[in-house]
Formats: C-alpha cells, sequence, structure tokens
C-alpha cells in the first residue's frame, strides 16, 4: 500500500486563503487566550498525519491485525485536512463562531496528541517483541496476547476520538474544504547574510543612541574613574542589539579587555563573576570555587586591565548585591566602563547609590549621558520592514500603504517589525498583507502585553514547517546557550524535520524573525575559517516568553524540591520537561509525566540515579543528562568544563551522570534518538544494554574523562548518526566493529589522547566529518581508511605518533578539509596526495619531519587554503605550485626554504601570502610577489620630527590601514602622547609589527613611556621589538597575554638595559620565540609562565648573544617530576649562549641547534618529564667540549640526524655516538683536529648518509663500515689526507650515490666498484688525478653506473656515446 503523503495542514491558520472573501474596514479578529493554546495545533496535526500515512504502509500494522484500524484513521484525517483552512480562516476573521473554531482546534490537537501516544505504543510493544525471549514475554506485562487486547481498545478509542471531532467541525460548525496555499522557501539564506541583516535592521532609529554611547566611551581619559552607561527600555526595543554593535565596533578596541555577561532575572553574583574570569582566562578551573576565590582572581586580573563589560539583562533591585557586585569590579584600571541593559529605571538608581557610587570609585554616568530607549517611530517600524521584505530593486509602491498600515501594529518594538517583516516576506501580496493587517490577538493581562499580541501574529503566520521546531525553544530556559547543530539532532529526534538541511533552513528562518539570535561571544570570537562551525544561538527574553505561552501546557519545569511532585503525571500532555535541583531525590521518577517526549537535567549535581529511573518514560526521544549551554561543554584546549547554564554564567562540573549509569535499565527508553552524557567526569562505564537502544541517533560521550571503554553492543546502534567521545581520555581502543556502523555522519575523537589505533576494518561509508585531533598515542591510520568514500572533514592535528598516511588516503575524493598540522613525526605525503581533487583547505603547519610535498599536489586545483607554516626542514615547493588557486599561502618559519618557484607570481587567486623569519632571499622573493600582485605589503615609516606641529610624524599613522607595519627611528617621538595619537590599538587589520629605536648604549626611560603609548591591536599576530632601551616594561607587556592573545611570533633584539622579561610563557597561541642580544638577562624562572602559563604551542625558541643568560627553568617547581611548562619544542637554536642550562631538565626538542652553546646539553637525562617530542637532528658548531660534555650524547639515543662542525680540539668521535642506534645521516665538518673514525662506527647500521668534510688528517676508514648495509650516500669533501679508499665499498649493497670532491690526493678508484649494481650516480670534481684516470683506465669501472659527471660535466662510455 502506498505512502500517504500528507500536506496536511491541521488547523492552518497562518495563511490566508486567496479565495477568502475580504472583510471591510479593519474588522478585526481576536484570538483569545483560551484558543492560544491550539495555535500549536495545526503544525502537531500535521506531523501526526504523516506518521499515519508511514504506518498505513508498515508490517508493524499488519503483524499486529491494526491495519484497518490505521487505514480507517487515516481516511478520517484525509477528511478533516480539507477542511483546516476553512478553520483557519474563520477563526482568524473574528466571524461569530471564530472562537467555537478557536476550541475546536483546540480539542483536535488533544485528540492529535491522544493519536501520537497510541502509535508510539504499538511501536514500543513491537520492539519489545523483536528484543526479548518469547519465555520473558509470556510472564511479563508484555505478553503479546495482552497486549493486543490492550492497543485494540486504544485504538478503537482514539478512532471515536476523531470521529466525533470530524463530526463537530462538519456539522456543528459547518467547515468546508479549502486548499493549501504554496509557501515560498528561502533555503539560499546563510548564518552569515541573516545575521548581519538582523543586526543591520535592529540599529534602524538607534544612530543618535549609538554615537552617545561610543562617544562616552571613546572620550574618557586614562585618569577618569570606572563608570556604568545604562541603556534602559522595554523588553524587546533593542538594548542587546545596541550593545552588540558597540562592542562590534573597532573604536572601542581601546579596551584591553572585553566581556558580555547574560545576568537575567536570576541573579548570582558567583555566576557573573565566573563568566567575567572566564572570559579573562579561560583555562581558570572554577571547579567548586568560592565567592571569594573569584573575587580575589578579578581583583589580580582587573588591576592592570581597562576593561568594557556588557551586564546585559540585570533584573536585580537589591543594593546590596548590586554593591557586591561593584566592589569585584572595582578593580580595574581608570577609564574602564560597564554597559548595564535593564528595564527597570529602578536598577539604575540602586547603582548610583552605595559606598562605592559615593565615593566615585564606580557609579553609573550622568542622568544626561544615559541611554533611554523609546519605541521607534513607525517610518523606522517601516524602515526596518522594508529591508526584510524587498530588495534594492523591487517595486514596493502597491504595497507600501497596506505595510505603513502594518507598520503601526509594531508599537514602535524593532523586535516585532523584523519578526513582521519576515513574514511579510514570504506573502507578498495585497490580500495577504491587509490579512495580517485586519488580524488581532488578545492575550489578556500580563507583563509587555501588546508586544506580546504583536509577536504572537508573527508566529500566527509562521511557516507551518517550523512552528514545533520554534516552540520547543521553550524547553531551554532563558538565556541559554544553543548548539546551532545539537539543536537541529533535536529536532529531528522529534520529528519535527527529517533531515539536516530541513533544519538549517529553519534556523535561518528564525534568525530572519528576530525569533532566534546568534549570541555575542561566538559573533564576535568567530573567523571566516570557521564559517562552516557549528553557531551558538539564543532567544531574546520575550520571544521565550511567547513560545511559552503558546505551549504552556506542554512544558513543565519539574523542582525536586517540590514538595508535591505526585501532582507531576497529571499533567496529561506534558511533551517537555525541565528536571531542576535533583540531589539523590529518587522519588521523583515515579512521578515523571508518562507521556515526555524530551527531558533535560538542570542546575543538578554530581548525584546517582535509580536503577529504574526511566522505567516510565518509554516515549523520551532527547534526554539531555548534562544540563550545560554550549558554553558549558569541555574543551580540547581547556580540559575544564566549568560550565554555564546560560549564557556566561558557570555551573559545578559532574553535573548529573553518576557511575551508577552503567546499572540504569536503559531498555525502556526504547524511543530516545539523542542521548547526552556529556561533562560527566566520574562515568567510568556504559551499560552493557546500550545497543537496544535500537532508535539511537545521537550520542554525547565529550568529557567522560575516566569511561574506560564502549560496550561491544554500540555496534548494534544502526541508526547512530553522531557520536561524540572528544576528551575521553582514559579510552584506549575501541570495540573490533566499531567500524561498521552503516548511518554514522560525525565522529569526534578529539582528545582521546590514549588510543592508540582504530580498528582494522573501516566501513562508515556514511560518515562525513572526523575529529582524532589531540589522539597523541595513534600511531596509524588503518590500511582500508580510504574507504570513508564521503568523508569530507578531517582533523589528524596534534596526532604526534602518525608517520605516514596510507596508500588508500587519496582515495578520501570527497575531503575538502584536511588538518595535519603538528603532527611531528608525520615525514612524507602519498605520491598520490594530488588525488584528492576537492581538498580546499590543508593545514601542515608544525610537521617538522616534512621535507617534501609530491609532484601530484599541484593537481589540487580546487585548494584555496595552504597553510606550510613552521615546516622546519621543508627544502622547496613543487615545482609547478604556481598552478594552483589559491587564496592564503603561509610559510612563516619554514626554514629550510631557500627559494620559491618564479610561477607563485603568476597566481593571480592569491589574496594573502604570509612569512616570517625566513632566509633573506625567500624573504625578498615574498615582497616582490606581493608587488607584483598588487598585495597587501610591508609599510615602513620612519619617524621624523615635525617642527611647526611641534609633534612627530608617528602622528600621520592615525589613518593608516594596512597588515605589516614597521615604525623605526622612534627616538624621534618628541611627545609620548603623538605615540598615542597613532592609534595602533584600533587598526584591526594589522597582524605584524615592528617597533624600533635608533642602537644606543645608555638606558633611556623615555623608551618606556613612548612604547606604553603603542600597544597594538587585539589581532595582532607577529611583535618585533628592537633597540629598547629602558630597564623594564610598560604594563600591557607585563600582561601581554591579556592583550595580544593571537601573537605567534615574538622577537626582542637588542634589548640593552632589560634585565626581567614579562610573562610571555603565557601567550597562549605564542609558536616562536626569538630574543637576541639582552646582555642583562640573566635568569628564566617561573615568572616567565605567570601562574598558570603553559607553552603548549611554542615549537621553537631562537636565542641568539644571551651570553650572561645562565638558567631557564622547564618546570615551575624546579623539581624533576614537575609538570613539564614546554613539552611541544620542535626547534631550538642557540648561538652564543655559553652559560645557559634548562633546568632540572632541557626540554626534548626536536631539532637542535648548537653554536658556542656549551653547557646546555642534558647531564642525566631528561627525567620524567612527559613530552610530545624526542630528539631528531643535533648540529654543533663551534663548540669545545670536554670529554665528559661529549658523553651526554648518550642521553639522545633517538636522534637520527648527527652533525659536527668546526668544534677545535676533537681527535676523536665521542664514544656516545654509538649509542645513538636510529642514526640515519652523519655529518662531520671542518673538524681539523679529527685524526680518525672508530671501528665502533660500523655498529650504527641504521645510517643511511655519511658525509664528511674538510677533515684534512682523516686518512682511513674503518673497515667496519663495510657492514652499512643501508647506507645509500657517501659524500667526502675536502679531504685532503685520504689517498686510497677501501675495497670493501663494493660490498655496501645499498649505496645509491657517491660524492667526492676536492680530495686531491685520491688517484685511484677500488676495484670492487665494478660490481656495485645498486649505484645510480658518481660525483667527481676537483680531483684532477683521479677524473683523468676515470676518462681512461678505469673507465671499464664505473661505466655501469647510469649518471656520472665528472668536473661538472657528464661523462658516458663510448656504448653511450655510439648511440648519442
Amino acid at each position: 500500500m502506498r505512502r500517504l503523503q500528507f500536506t496536511l495542514s491541521l488547523l492552518r491558520f497562518h495563511k490566508p486563503s486567496c479565495s477568502c472573501r475580504l472583510v471591510a474596514s479593519f474588522s478585526e479578529a481576536a484570538i483569545m487566550p483560551a484558543e492560544v493554546g491550539g495555535m500549536i495545533a495545526s503544525a502537531v496535526g500535521n506531523r501526526i498525519a504523516a506518521k499515519l500515512g508511514e504506518l498505513v504502509s508498515d508490517e508493524i500494522a499488519l503483524l499486529w491485525g491494526f491495519q484497518d484500524e490505521v487505514e480507517g484513521m487515516k481516511e478520517k484525517m484525509q477528511d478533516l485536512e480539507a477542511v483546516m483552512l476553512d478553520a483557519d480562516d474563520r477563526m482568524r476573521r473574528g466571524e461569530r463562531d471564530g472562537r467555537a473554531v478557536g476550541r475546536w482546534l483546540a480539542k483536535f490537537k488533544a485528540v492529535a496528541y491522544d493519536v501520537e501516544d497510541v502509535l508510539d505504543e504499538l511501536d514500543a510493544n513491537e520492539l519489545i517483541n523483536k528484543t526479548q525471549s518469547k519465555l520473558k514475554l509470556f510472564f511479563s506485562r508484555n505478553n503479546q496476547l495482552i497486549q493486543r487486547s490492550t492497543m485494540a481498545h486504544n485504538m478503537k478509542r482514539v478512532r471515536g476520538k476523531i470521529g466525533k471531532i470530524e463530526n463537530e467541525g462538519l456539522q456543528t460548525l459547518n467547515l468546508v474544504s479549502r486548499e493549501a496555499r504554496a509557501e515560498r522557501s528561502g533555503n539560499g539564506e546563510t548564518f552569515a547574510a541573516i545575521s548581519t541583516q538582523g543586526m543591520k535592521a535592529g540599529m534602524v532609529g538607534r544612530d543618535t543612541e549609538m554615537k552617545k554611547i561610543i562617544t562616552l566611551l571613546v572620550r574618557s581619559e586614562a585618569s577618569e574613574d570606572i563608570s556604568v552607561i545604562p541603556i534602559i527600555g522595554l523588553g524587546g526595543l533593542g538594548k542587546s542589539t545596541l550593545a552588540e554593535s558597540v562592542l562590534a565596533d573597532e573604536r572601542v578596541n581601546i579596551f584591553n579587555f572585553k566581556a558580555w555577561v547574560h545576568v537575567s532575572k536570576q541573579f548570582d553574583l558567583r555566576k557573573i563573576a565566573g563568566s567575567i574570569m572566564k572570559s579573562i582566562n579561560n583555562s581558570i578551573n572554577l571547579e567548586n570555587c568560592t565567592l571569594q576565590f573569584l573575587h580575589d582572581n578579578l581583583k589580580t586580573e582587573l588591576a592592570t586591565t581597562r576593561y568594557l563589560i556588557v551586564l546585559d539583562d540585570l533584573w536585580e533591585e537589591d543594593g546590596k548585591k548590586l554593591e557586591e557586585l561593584k566592589r569585584m569590579l572595582q578593580y580595574g584600571c581608570k577609564g574602564s566602563k560597564i554597559i548595564v541593559t535593564t528595564r527597570n529605571q529602578s536598577v539604575v538608581a540602586k547603582l548610583s547609590t552605595g559606598v562605592l557610587a559615593n565615593q566615585r570609585i564606580i557609579r553609573p554616568v550622568p542622568d544626561s549621558d544615559q541611554i533611554k530607549l523609546g519605541v521607534l517611530s513607525t517610518d523606522d517600524c517601516w524602515e526596518v520592514m522594508k529591508q526584510m521584505v524587498f530588495g534594492p530593486d523591487d517595486d514596493h509602491s502597491g504595497l507600501e500603504e497596506i505595510g505603513r498600515e502594518i507598520a503601526l501594529k509594531c508599537g514602535g518594538v524593532p523586535l516585532v517589525a523584523n519578526s513582521l517583516g519576515r513574514v511579510m516576506s514570504e506573502l507578498r501580496t495585497v490580500k495577504a498583507w491587509e490579512d495580517i493587517r485586519n488580524t488581532k490577538i488578545f492575550l489578556g493581562s500580563r507583563d509587555q502585553k501588546d508586544t506580546l499580541e504583536c509577536l504572537m501574529l508573527s508566529y500566527y503566520y509562521m511557516k507551518l514547517e517550523f512552528k514545533m521546531c520554534f516552540t520547543y525553544l521553550a524547553a531551554f530556559p532563558k538565556g541559554f546557550i544553543m548548539d546551532s547543530d545539537r539543536l537541529i539532532l533535536q529536532w529531528i529526534a522529534l520529528g519535527y524535520i527529517h533531515a539536516k538541511d530541513d533544519g538549517e533552513r529553519c534556523i535561518n528562518y528564525l534568525l530572519g524573525m528576530s525569533f532566534l539570535q546568534i549570541s555575542w561571544s561566538s559573533s564576535v570570537s568567530r573567523s571566516p575559517a570557521h564559517d562552516k562551525t557549528p553557531r551558538e544561538l539564543t532567544t531574546h527574553d520575550l520571544v521565550h516568553d511567547l513560545a511559552s505561552t503558546i505551549t504552556a501546557n506542554e512544558f513543565l519545569v519539574l523542582d525536586a524540591n517540590a514538595l508535591e511532585p505526585r501532582t507531576w503525571n497529571k499533567a496529561r500532555y506534558v511533551r517537555h520537561a525541565q528536571l531542576i535541583n535533583y540531589k539523590n531525590q529518587s522519588k521523583v521518577f515515579r512521578y515523571l509525566p508518562a507521556k515526555v517526549r524530551s527531558l533535560h537535567f538542570r542546575d543538578s549535581g554530581k548525584q546517582q540515579l535509580p536503577r529504574m529511573a526511566f522505567s516510565r518514560s518509554k516515549h523520551i526521544r532527547v534526554l539531555d543528562l548534562n544540563g550545560h549551554s554550549v558554553r558549558g561543554q569541555s574543551t580540547p584546549r581547556t580540559f575544564d568544563l566549568g560550565g554555564c547554564s546560560v549564557e556566561g554564567q558557570s555551573t559545578p562540573r559532574n553535573i548529573v551522570l553518576p557511575s551508577s549509569i552503567h546499572q540504569c535499565k536503559l531498555l525502556s527508553l526504547h524511543k530516545i534518538c539523542y542521548l547526552d552524557l556529556s561533562g560527566n567526569s566520574s562515568l567510568d562505564k556504559l551499560p552493557a544494554s546500550l545497543g537496544k537502544l535500537s532508535e539511537l541517533s545521537f550520542l554525547n560521550l565529550l568529557g567522560c574523562y575516566i569511561l574506560q571503554e564502549l560496550p561491544e553492543s554500540i555496534c548494534e546502534l544502526t541508526c547512530l548518526q553522531h557520536l561524540d567521545m572528544s576528551e575521553c581520555r582514559a579510552i584506549q581502543k575501541l570495540p573490533d566493529e566499531f567500524g561498521s556502523l552503516p548511518k554514522l555522519t560525525f565522529l569526534s575523537l578529539s582528545g582521546c589522547s590514549k588510543l592508540t589505533k582504530l580498528p582494522d576494518i573501516v566501513r562508515l561509508e556514511s560518515l562525513e566529518h572526523l575529529n582524532l585531533s589531540n589522539c597523541h598515542e595513534l600511531e596509524s591510520l588503518p590500511k582500508d581508511f580510504g574507504n570513508l568514500q564521503k568523508l569530507g572533514f578531517l582533523n589528524l592535528s596534534d596526532c604526534y605518533r602518525v608517520s605516514v598516511l596510507p596508500e588508500s588516503f587519496c582515495q578520501l575524493i570527497q575531503l575538502k578539509d584536511l588538518d595535519l598540522s603538528d603532527c611531528h613525526h608525520l615525514s612524507e605525503l602519498p605520491d598520490c596526495f594530488g588525488d584528492l581533487s576537492e581538498l580546499d583547505s590543508l593545514n601542515l603547519t608544525s610537521c617538522c619531519k616534512l621535507q617534501l610535498l609530491p609532484e601530484s599536489f599541484c593537481k589540487l586545483f580546487k585548494l584555496r587554503y595552504l597553510n606550510l607554516s613552521y615546516c622546519m626542514r621543508l627544502g622547496k615547493l613543487p615545482s609547478s605550485i604556481g598552478d594552483l588557486k589559491l587564496r592564503i599561502l603561509d610559510i612563516s618559519c619554514a626554514s629550510s626554504l631557500h627559494f620559491l618557484p618564479d610561477n607563485i607570481s603568476n597566481m593571480t587567486s592569491l589574496n594573502q601570502l604570509e612569512v616570517t623569519s625566513a632566509l633573506p632571499r625567500v624573504f625578498q622573493k615574498v615582497q616582490d610577489i606581493k608587488r607584483d600582485l598588487n598585495l597587501s605589503r610591508l609599510i615602513v615609516h620612519n619617524v621624523h620630527k615635525i617642527y611647526k606641529e611641534r609633534c612627530s610624524s608617528i602622528v600621520n599613522l592615525t589613518q593608516l590601514t594596512c597588515r605589516e607595519l614597521r615604525v623605526v627611528e622612534l627616538q624621534n617621538v618628541r611627545h609620548p602622547e603623538d605615540a598615542e595619537r597613532a592609534k595602533l590599538r584600533d587598526k584591526s587589520d594589522l597582524r605584524v609589527l615592528l617597533l624600533r629605536w635608533r642602537l644606543q648604549r645608555k638606558e633611556d626611560n623615555r623608551h618606556k613611556a613612548v612604547l606604553e603609548n603603542l600597544v597594538p591591536p587585539r589581532t595582532l599576530e607577529q611583535f618585533l621589538l628592537n633597540c629598547y632601551m629602558s630597564k623594564d616594561f610598560p604594563n600591557w607587556m607585563s600582561h601581554i597575554s591579556s592583550y595580544l592573545p593571537s601573537l605567534t611570533y615574538l622577537n626582542l633584539s637588542d634589548l640593552g638595559t632589560c634585565d626581567t622579561l614579562p610573562p610571555f610563557g603565557r601567550l597562549p597561541t605564542l609558536r616562536n620565540l626569538v630574543m637576541k642580544n639582552i646582555p642583562n638577562i640573566r635568569k628564566i624562572g617561573k615568572d616567565f609562565y605567570g601562574e598558570d602559563g603553559t607553552c603548549t604551542k611554542l615549537r621553537r625558541i631562537q636565542l641568539k648573544s644571551m651570553r650572561n643568560l645562565v638558567e631557564w627553568w622547564t618546570t615551575r617547581s624546579g623539581e624533576d617530576n614537575g609538570e613539564f611548562l614546554i613539552p611541544n619544542l620542535h626547534r631550538v637554536e642557540l648561538i652564543d649562549c655559553p652559560k645557559l642550562k634548562f633546568l632540572p631538565y632541557p626540554p626534548k626538542v626536536m631539532l637542535w641547534y648548537l653554536e658556542n652553546s656549551g653547557e646546555v646539553l642534558p647531564e642525566g637525562g631528561f627525567g620524567k618529564l612527559s613530552s610530545s617530542t624526542l630528539p631528531f637532528s643535533l648540529k654543533i658548531v663551534n663548540c669545545i667540549f670536554s670529554p665528559e660534555k661529549w658523553d651526554r650524547l648518550q642521553h639522545l639515543p633517538t636522534l637520527e640526524i648527527f652533525q659536527v662542525q668546526s668544534c677545535r680540539g676533537l681527535r676523536a668521535l665521542p664514544e656516545a655516538i654509538q649509542y645513538c642506534t636510529s642514526l640515519r645521516n652523519l655529518y662531520l665538518s671542518s673538524l681539523k683536529d679529527l685524526e680518525l673514525l672508530p671501528e665502533w662506527l660500523g655498529h650504527l647500521t641504521s645510517l643511511e648518509e655519511f658525509v664528511i668534510r674538510d677533515c684534512p688528517i682523516v686518512t682511513f676508514f674503518p673497515e667496519s663500515m663495510k657492514n652499512l648495509t643501508a647506507l645509500k650516500v657517501i659524500s667526502l669533501r675536502d679531504c685532503k689526507g685520504l689517498d686510497i679508499l677501501p675495497e670493501w665499498l663494493g660490498q655496501l649493497i645499498s649505496l645509491q650515490e657517491f660524492y667526492i670532491i676536492r680530495c686531491a690526493n685520491l688517484i685511484s678508484l677500488p676495484e670492487s666498484m665494478l660490481n656495485h649494481s645498486t649505484l645510480k650516480k658518481l660525483y667527481i670534481w676537483g680531483c684532477s688525478s683521479l677524473v683523468e684516470r676515470c676518462q681512461g683506465e678505469y673507465a671499464y669501472r664505473i661505466s655501469h653506473i647510469p649518471t656520472v659527471t665528472l668536473n661538472n660535466e657528464p661523462w658516458m662510455n663510448s656504448e653511450q656515446a655510439g648511440e648519442e
């Protein structure tokens, strides 16, 4: 039987019919409170009808013998479908039986819910029959004979109710058939477009207020007290939108720190303070912290900070509580500001009283400067609507008059104008707009009644398909931050929509109506690179009130502290519930509403759940045991839950789920689709019955730190689509069949730091998103990884042990976004890498072993973003890289790049080319390319005095906009105030800044005064400071992590008088630290890291001419079992640092370069310090080591590359080298005193390349070297003592290349060369006798070698010459 496709518009009152007779002269419909509950009936009925249609063709109905009953209900619903629009129209137009029709709609909603319950019961019983044994069923209440009898009775009962409601509609109310109208779709809209449009519309008519606030903020002097700027007005007038616009304005970048806190009616000082602390320091642990702890930390953090804090939606009028709030915020620098949005003038009055206000420490601005928002004019409301309705070229002359009349209904409230405008954009006809104009809704007496009634009108005309989605927002508390992806998945779980695309359309639609908003902190912190990540959403309080009003009898807040929980289950049609304050009151689960579809735990502590907790709740689709909003989730970076139940407000960790969850009987949750267990750090085991949740599509285990394993039954979850296991740090392996989940589209294993391998068999044919970042112990990917044919996003960042990608990797033909950053051991990319034809973004940052990119790389024609920064061994780029259509290319600190291909200049698509710390030739080439492509280039400003204006030219930088800026000759700044006039802090486009004075010898405190006023913007990524000659640093550098949170590169040179360093170790994103010639720095201790800094992102340290630096401490405590503070260093370059020691141990750096720095090698190894890196390469230049110091090499057994150059007095190779059993490359250069090579050299059986250069008194090679069976390359250069080559050279079975350069005393090649079948290349230059003999008598010995070059000329044997 065909599946019924319903377009049923049950109670479809939200659209006018084109055939309706219009009522003249503004006759208005009135919808009374009694009928409000029926407003959602059309959406409910539509959804239930669709379920009936699906069930008709389902075998369940046939198996249970109810096919006739279902068919009968289907036919009744078809009869009702035709009359719904008539009921809708008559109720809206206020005809004499309009209220009766409204009550009929409310009755129908109740019947529809009864039908849904029966259908769920049928579905549940079938599932139980499939999952339990026949014997167990016979002796249980699920006995099929009993159930069949019960179900038959229920079917008959609901069918009778449908018939009764049909008769009442057709016979009593005389409803007639109508046809549904098609709705216009807005599929093409995007988050960004709607967000921008909504912000712009929300600011119509507020230019004066915006200008006034900005003036109050930017004109404030450093000596001015902390002041409060109130924005006062009724709900919906745009207070929050105005505050958001202010914070987004570049002119307020003068503040060091900005924060947004949603306060709400529940004034909680601890949560407010916690939110501010989290904004300052996201990594701080606030678990179980006291108010005094927060107060003390705010005092410390704010004392040197000029802040701008928004306290949004403040209701509290208790003067004592407000005084406590002011006490916590009083410690900011002079000129700090607090913006308060509130509906009540009395709140502002209370803020004006108290000790701190009277002492003028912190108080509101004068009454004349306060922002009092009034309603918009009708013209402004119409302007807001026009922006939503019409395009720039649309003709709206025929609609403008009606539109202005509708604008009158907005009451001057921009929120209403915005939502109505969106509805009107979907219905651009005269008749439809007249219908909107003529409709009136009456809600009785309540707060802001008029505004809510106007908003109800917008809902009234909302698209039917989105009404259920909207009203579900009432399930979250006011101010709650919702993740857009999770919200969509909950909608799907509840059956409101069917696919993610539908959810995205709905969110766009609700954003356009201002019924959803993008949270401020999400919008300001979001970069274009993250446009595809989920949005953080919230609702306006009035919109939340609207959703709650519409669904008053369907949502319930269950307080576990309530005296009479037994009344809960009397709420017959409750579909959604929040359980609050649960603290082991296990009896509450006996009274949960039996028909609830979603259950959210809120504001509950770490407690135990009874074994039968959900035995009554067999209809639950969504179970959220986390209790946090988005901001409350633990993140891979912070490892701290520190959660939020409303925006910016912290709640305790370990909120709900105990370890006892594995004892809970989950089978009763047979309908559950969405299960959130995240943030439960005491959860160590999941129930073995998890696999019985056969409809589960979403499972969130994020932050379950001690969860040991997944049950094997998880592989039975054939409907599972979304699985988040981020930060499950105890998981070591996954079930064997885990790789066979057929519908899994999203999988995050980020932060599963003990996971060593993935299942060998990978058949996740639906997987689109895979996050394996921070899986530190993961060693490899499965061989058949390429089976993930639909994979579009892959994050392997910080997978330290992955060294190669499987060949099948190139079969990921849908891959668009690939992150391989910080894969320390990744040494190569597959040759077929160019087959990833859809690749758009590739991040290879800090892949420090990567030396080459495959030539096929240039086939990635869709690649737009390529990051090669800190690929420190990358020697060259593919010759055809200029054929790509890149937009962004970053080669910063790719220090081994010796040149760039010329064709990069032809890459006209390029709009951003980044480079720092490159070789001079490469740096100049980049500048030439930028010039050729007209890219933003480096601007150099030489400061000079302007005598006529009695100032310096630095004031001319005020209007300058650029990405890279050098300001030199700063000694010419006449007055420190001139520097402040440059307004560097306002230049949000600036990414690279160099400040330089002329080199001098004496201390000059004027430098500090100038630097104090040259505060860079928070967006700065690279900062260079040269020739600064004050003894200490200005305040902003002492708190640099707050001022420059995005800094990745810091270069300090020629600071002749500084004797202490600011806490640079607190910079959260610092990757490269360069310090040169700072002679008074003697010790770098724990102060360098601050109280909680850890240089987890630091990849390179370069120190030069730091001759007096003696100590650098690598643990905070100084103990060898302390926390290692530089755990992931890739490269250390020490030049002329002869006294430096790392204490208690040096970092396990991968790439060492030591020049005249002889104390730094570890004396006793690395102790117990944990690190993700191991020594890989060591180059020692011009160091005079005693034998004892050379012995320290034994602590570096993992070395693969060792170079020794210009070390005087070294007569024999250090014995400790023989412990480097992994050595592959050995370079000996300019060792004038080296006499012989040791016999043990032949024991380095991993050696692949041996280079000896300018070692004039080495005369022979030890015979043991014939055992170097892996040796591929030998290079002899300027070795004057060599006069003969050993015969055993022919026994080097892997030798491929042999170079002999300027070894004048070598006159012969060994006879064994004739038998060397593997040798591919022979190069001889500057050895006249040897070359002559090779061209003559020794020609037969080299004739078999494919490539021979003698004195830079290709040599061919007679046979090759004949062919030529």
